[in-house]
C-alpha cells in the first residue's frame, strides 16, 4: 500500500504539521518566557439567565422606591403593566430588583405578600397574610407593602385592597 493513501499516515503527518506550528507561534510570541506572556482572556456570555439579570442589574441603576426625605418616587415607566387591568388605583410599581432592594435595605420592616393562585380565596388568604404580618412584627400601617403574584390582575386586586384598609405605601411588583 502507498503510504502517502494511508489514512493513518496521513493523520500522523498533520498531527506533526499543527505541532510545529504551535510551538513554532509559541517561540515567536515569547512563549518560552512565562514572564513576559499575559494570559489571554476569554469573554464568554454568561451561563445562566440569573447571570444576565446580574450583569443587567449592575449596568442600571436602579431607583429607590421612596425617597431620602421618605416622599414616595414615582413608577418606572418599565415597571407599569402593559395590562391596564394589572394596573392599581395608586400607580405604585415596582420591579423585582427594586423590590429586592428595599427588602434587602429594610429587612423586617416590609411586608411581602405572595399570592398564590387563584381566585379570590388566594386575594382573601393574602390579605389576612399582610395584616398578620403586620401584627407579628408590630409594624404601623405605613410600612411598606410588597405584592407579587404570578397573575397580575389578581395581585393588583390586592394590592388596592391592602390600600383600601389604610396601608399607605403598597407597591406591585411586576416583571
Amino acid at each position: 500500500m502507498n503510504r502517502s493513501c494511508n489514512p493513518a499516515f496521513l493523520l500522523s503527518r498533520s498531527r506533526v504539521a499543527v505541532a510545529g506550528c504551535v510551538v513554532g507561534l509559541l517561540s515567536a510570541c515569547g512563549g518560552d518566557d512565562p514572564a513576559g506572556v499575559q494570559a489571554p482572556t476569554v469573554a464568554t456570555a454568561p451561563a445562566t439567565a440569573a447571570a444576565a439579570r446580574v450583569t443587567t442589574s449592575l449596568a442600571e441603576p436602579l431607583a429607590p422606591l421612596v425617597a431620602d426625605d421618605g416622599s414616595l418616587m414615582p413608577a418606572s415607566p418599565r415597571s407599569v403593566p402593559q395590562d391596564r387591568a394589572a394596573r392599581t388605583r395608586a400607580g405604585r410599581y415596582a420591579s423585582p430588583a427594586q423590590a429586592e432592594q428595599m427588602e434587602q435595605a429594610l429587612g423586617q420592616d416590609v411586608l411581602s405578600v405572595n399570592i398564590g393562585c387563584c381566585g379570590i380565596e388566594a386575594a382573601d388568604l393574602a390579605v389576612a397574610i399582610a395584616q398578620g404580618l403586620q401584627a407579628a412584627h408590630d409594624l404601623p400601617r405605613t410600612a411598606p407593602v410588597l405584592v407579587r403574584g404570578a397573575d397580575l390582575r389578581l395581585a393588583a386586586a390586592v394590592a388596592n385592597r391592602l390600600s383600601d384598609e389604610g396601608y399607605t405605601q403598597v407597591w406591585l411588583v411586576t416583571r
